[in-house]
């Protein structure tokens, strides 16, 4: 199967989990396709001064790949500068968010796969 980027879902959120300005979503695939195992794969484009704020996750974790730009990753209380080719890992339990504290647009992969599933 090939899903053309046309036929993709692109949503935009502001203040994203509490964040700033406005996150665009674009679906790579949808939950059905994932068959229970993960919710979410999509790619995140977030602009200058914007962020996806400070949330928890339990029962899954989440990785980012950042494909371009740089950011500030909050990891567990620590905040991480990030750039192109760095990967973030948050497990179950943990806490962060992802800020884009640059002139250029912050892109990342984002997975969010469930445990116990």
């Amino acid at each position: 199967m090939v899903i053309k980027a046309e036929n993709m879902r692109v949503e935009k959120i502001a203040n994203m989990r509490g964040g700033k300005g406005e996150v665009e979503i674009t679906h790579l695939l949808e939950k059905e396709f994932m068959k229970g195992r993960a919710r979410l794969l999509a790619k995140l484009r977030i602009p200058p001064n914007s962020s996806v704020g400070l949330h928890k996750h339990e029962g899954e974790f989440e990785v980012f790949f950042i494909l371009s730009g740089k950011g500030v990753f909050h990891d567990n209380g620590k905040d991480v500068p990030v750039q192109a080719g760095d990967v973030c890992f948050t497990d179950s339990g943990e806490s962060h968010y992802i800020e884009n504290a640059s002139d250029e647009d912050l892109v990342l992969l984002a997975f969010i796969v469930l445990l116990n599933q």
